[in-house]
């Protein structure tokens, strides 16, 4: 018996880093950044998540509390860091070496660096403040390398801006 494929719905929502793609397949959700990967195959549905879209508008541009979308499923190692990730703030940074040790395995620097790489939501999950400790470290596990450290530098500029005025001072 042939698998039915299921069927795959997506919406672009701009940023100010740049088209931010919401995609469900089934009961999956991901996103990606426009910029780093060709699209999404499927049907464009401009209604999709309209509280996720509305999140996601709002993320680059004032304080937006948690993402509204769980953290998806994964092994267990890359949930706690997906989890870890979640929780650092606005405006600051982590290396993989902290993010490993937040999820509970301090040795497991590579594979804090896996989990980033395969984050599904980025963004929601923002894998883009997590550094190495003399690098940017890597981005979305994408091969256009110079294309997404880009994203990254612009991500974490904007978001060091929205802290800087969140606490008073000028950026």
């Amino acid at each position: 018996m042939q698998k039915t494929p299921s069927k795959v719905w997506w919406r672009q929502v701009p940023t100010p880093a740049g088209g931010l793609v919401i995609i469900m397949t089934g009961d999956t959700l991901r996103t990606e950044w426009a910029a780093l990967h060709k699209g999404p195959t499927g049907r464009e549905d401009r209604r999709l998540l309209p509280e996720l879209a509305a999140w996601v508008r709002a993320a680059l541009r004032e304080p937006s509390g948690p993402p509204p979308v769980a953290v998806p499923e994964g092994p267990p190692f890359y949930r706690a860091c997906w989890l870890a990730c979640r929780r650092i703030k606005l405006g600051r940074t982590r290396t993989y070496a902290q993010l490993a040790t937040s999820a509970g395995s301090p040795r497991a620097i590579r594979a804090a660096g896996g989990a980033m790489r395969a984050n599904p939501l980025p963004l929601l999950t923002p894998c883009h403040r997590v550094l190495g400790t003399s690098s940017l470290g890597g981005f979305h596990g994408t091969a256009r390398r110079g294309t997404a450290l880009a994203l990254k530098e612009k991500l974490l500029s904007i978001e060091a801006a929205m802290a800087d005025t969140m606490r008073g001072s000028t950026p």
